[in-house]
């Protein structure tokens, strides 16, 4: 009787009936996600008991996480290993930004290619004149957590072996000549796939009188920057990969001793375990050194000093944030940011990283070199409530993608360019980062290019 009664509503009830039915279903589905998606918002517990060590909860903690290699792993079991094929970076320079970019094109072209690696390096930069980013040469430890990379790798990607040539040890010679591989924007030419990368090296490798297949094959690639359009790629590998580089934990440590002291100078409660503090500080990436100068960046509207200060006040005042951390390489305009947020009524409280390290860890930040002590930075402002940034900033913008991915993992999805047809001189909005400042090459090369 029940379902002959049924079958005589007309269809504007049963499309209602589905509606009653679905809803519930897809709270629940959606709440279960938020609660086990990627360990995301499990992260959000209620009730736990306060942390007794700020600074081993802090390096214990990471914006992404866990660590899930199955994407990866899926991936390198799709592609065909050459054992004799070993690529090896070469030129990769700048500050993180730059050079993490480098080595996560340089991993993935391997990968696709099926060879191994020498652990890559980079170039240092002189202590004495920073735009000389020639002067030495830096190993992969300088910036990076080598334990956790090759432990990472190992098990991701285990098929890739990893070299790390010894001081002074004799390597092969490599083939003549620097291998620069086609790039894999998909989203500026279709025809960038993985068959035309693997076309071009081919071709390239047997252009060579002493490319032999069967005998140990040394390949130096030139370094490329954002050649590769992540968001083509599996959701769970463009995560995933991007976490195989860590920070150096010995940066990491000063990092933690940092937000430690900010909390307690300012009676600020942060928890080292949340990835992302609520109501603690807003982050700012003041973008002002010589070399920004140099290039002309300020004579574009919102982009000077002036511009980003007052974006980045108004912005920590819009979240109710009363203190600033503030990362710059310009000493002189961190101490007149200071005083300008100082000046306001009621004042905000600006700070940085050597007001906020006791002498002994102060110490040990000067025996850093400039792009070393920059990574101290790099963590912190990762980790703040708020962060504001700057558009031709490639520090800038990793800090913003990771942190959106934080966002993604949290369930709460955002359009973060909407904010482009909204308001004027911004690029880039998700509600906890922003990229102030319009730059059609960065906006079109890094977003895509750039792995969380």
């Amino acid at each position: 009787m029940f379902v002959q009664s049924l079958s005589g509503k007309p269809p504007a009830f049963h499309a209602a009936l589905l509606v009653v039915t679905l809803v519930p279903l897809y709270l629940g589905s959606y709440q279960y996600r938020l609660r086990h998606h990627y360990g995301g918002a499990a992260r959000l517990r209620t009730g736990r008991p306060p942390s007794t060590d700020f600074v081993g909860d802090w390096l214990e903690s990471h914006v992404v996480q866990p660590f899930n290699p199955s994407a990866i792993l899926s991936h390198c079991n799709r592609t065909e290993w050459h054992p004799n094929l070993v690529f090896n970076l070469d030129n990769a320079n700048g500050g993180i930004g730059n050079v993490r970019g480098s080595f996560m094109d340089f991993l993935f072209y391997a990968i696709e290619a099926g060879a191994s690696i020498i652990l890559p390096g980079m170039a240092s930069r002189s202590q004495t004149d920073l735009s000389n980013v020639w002067a030495d040469r830096a190993p992969f430890d300088s910036m990076f957590d080598e334990e956790w990379f090759l432990w990472a790798m190992g098990q991701a990607c285990p098929q890739m072996a990893v070299y790390k040539p010894e001081k002074g040890q004799k390597m092969a010679a490599a083939l003549p000549g620097n291998y620069l591989p086609r790039s894999r924007r998909m989203d500026v030419d279709p025809g960038s796939s993985k068959k035309m990368y693997l076309e071009h090296l081919d071709t390239w490798l047997k252009e060579k009188p002493e490319f032999k297949p069967d005998e140990l094959t040394l390949v130096n690639l030139e370094r490329t920057l954002w050649e590769v359009d992540t968001r083509s790629l599996p959701l769970g590998l463009r995560r995933s990969l991007g976490q195989v580089l860590r920070i150096n934990p010995r940066v990491r440590r000063l990092a933690a001793v940092v937000v430690q002291n900010l909390a307690s100078r300012y009676y600020k409660h942060i928890d080292p375990r949340d990835a992302v503090p609520k109501r603690a500080f807003y982050g700012a990436h003041l973008r002002t050194e010589a070399d920004a100068r140099s290039a002309g960046w300020f004579n574009e509207p919102n982009t000077n000093f002036s511009a980003q200060t007052d974006a980045y006040i108004g912005q920590a005042l819009k979240h109710k944030l009363k203190v600033m951390y503030a990362a710059s390489g310009n000493a002189t305009d961190l101490a007149l940011f200071k005083a300008k947020a100082a000046a306001r009524a009621p004042p905000l409280n600006v700070t940085f990283k050597l007001d906020l390290l006791p002498p002994d860890a102060l110490d040990e930040l000067k025996q850093l070199t400039w792009d070393q002590q920059a990574l101290v930075d790099y963590e912190v402002l990762q980790r703040c409530s708020v962060f504001g940034g700057f558009v031709k900033s490639s520090f800038s913008y990793n800090i913003a993608i990771t942190r959106n991915q934080w966002l993604e993992d949290e369930g709460r999805v955002t359009d973060p360019w909407f904010v482009i047809h909204e308001e004027v001189g911004v690029a880039f909005d998700d509600g906890i980062s922003r990229v102030l400042g319009r730059d059609g090459w960065h906006e079109s090369r890094i977003p895509r290019g750039m792995w969380p």
